[in-house]
């Protein structure tokens, strides 16, 4: 018995969690972008490569401007 309440708790807890990270991740991305947009920044993915050793290595780098 004890250990199905305490599962049951486990249980809630976690879903309760689990639901919550998705509402928060949408509240930071609604702020980053109401703070691009006030600004007046223009972001996006750019790939920057460099040579190491005869290989040409790339990375994609966020640019705002």
């Amino acid at each position: 018995m004890k250990t199905g309440i305490a599962a049951g708790i486990v249980w809630l807890v976690l879903a309760i969690g689990i639901g919550l990270l998705p509402i928060h991740a949408l509240a930071q991305q609604s702020e980053a972008d109401a703070g691009q947009k006030t600004r007046g920044k223009v972001c996006r993915m750019e790939q920057q490569c460099h040579w190491e050793n005869f290989k040409k290595i790339c990375t994609y780098v966020k640019v705002c401007r």
